[in-house]
């Protein structure tokens, strides 16, 4: 059975409601996915860093107790792990602050073993970060030689980059080695300014791949692969824990891959019959989650 390698940020996400401290978490859709097909079952490896101090240990130690793999986490000595502070008002709506101090040196971590037709599935905020970028793309690119399936997930906190052109270059150059993308509506009502399923795959995905999953903001699924589209109803109603609800829908999507059998060479051959058991096990992920 396929592996996955999840290539994500390690931050601890502190909860504040209407200015009162709630909960913390590990946070991060890509690290709470990771937990969750450890959970089902799923070889999962977790490759990102975090300081030697107490914030790391907790990430570290969450990550474990999932049965998720930490070996390809650094633990670095000069500086701080990252926490989040999420501010959620009345309405839901939430702002974001971060702190950490990072070494000079990012990214020095003990490279997993991948095999073919693993699941390598990268994203967010730490796939755009500057400092990141060469260690990152070169463990992308020996993945992508031993054929493993690439799975992006663009996205970020516009408190985090102010200028998206700044980043555009590196969300180009993840595109460029996706096999898969995996998108909100907000990321790209930020990325592109459009939040229309078709509209973004047509005008911004399909030059790049023919596998886009489209979730929107009431939590429907649309996939897009070749030949084949189809969007699937969530059942239920969007959930205060929008960040859990989005990580089950990329966990359901990567763990409809495995149980079908998903290969990289096979991807472009994948009949609708076989993509609507995908979207199945997808949707029922996320609406039987509990939180």
């Amino acid at each position: 059975m396929s592996k996955v390698i999840a290539i994500g940020q390690a931050c601890l996400d502190i909860l504040h409601e209407e200015g009162k401290g709630v909960t913390s978490f590990v946070g991060g859709r890509i690290a709470n996915m990771a937990v969750m097909l450890s959970r089902k079952g799923v070889e999962v490896e977790y490759v990102s860093e975090c300081a030697v101090d107490g914030v790391g240990d907790m990430i570290v130690k969450h990550f474990a107790d999932n049965g998720v793999g930490t070996k390809s986490i650094d633990r670095y000595t000069e500086g701080l792990s990252q926490v989040s502070m999420i501010f959620r008002n009345a309405q839901g709506n939430e702002r974001f602050s971060q702190y950490v101090k990072y070494p000079d040196t990012r990214f020095d971590v003990l490279w997993p073993t991948i095999e073919e037709n693993d699941i390598v599935v990268f994203g967010s905020f730490f796939s755009i970060e500057e400092n990141v970028r060469r260690p990152l793309t070169e463990l992308l690119a020996y993945a992508i030689e031993r054929k493993a399936i690439i799975v992006y997930l663009p996205g970020f906190q516009p408190e985090l980059c102010s200028r998206i052109t700044r980043v555009m270059p590196y969300i180009v150059e993840n595109l460029e080695v996706a096999d898969i993308v995996i998108a909100r509506e907000s990321d790209m009502k930020k990325i592109y300014n459009q939040s229309d399923a078709s509209q973004c795959f047509n005008n911004n995905i399909r030059f790049y791949t023919d596998n886009f999953l489209y979730e929107d903001s009431r939590g429907n699924a649309t996939l897009f692969a070749r030949n084949y589209s189809q969007t699937f109803a969530s059942r239920r109603e969007k959930p205060k824990a929008k960040l859990l609800w989005d990580a089950a829908m990329v966990a359901g999507f990567i763990s409809g891959m495995i149980s079908g059998g998903i290969t990289r060479q096979g991807l472009s051959q994948i009949s609708a019959e076989a993509w609507s058991r995908v979207m199945k096990e997808t949707t029922e992920f996320y609406d039987n989650l509990q939180y």
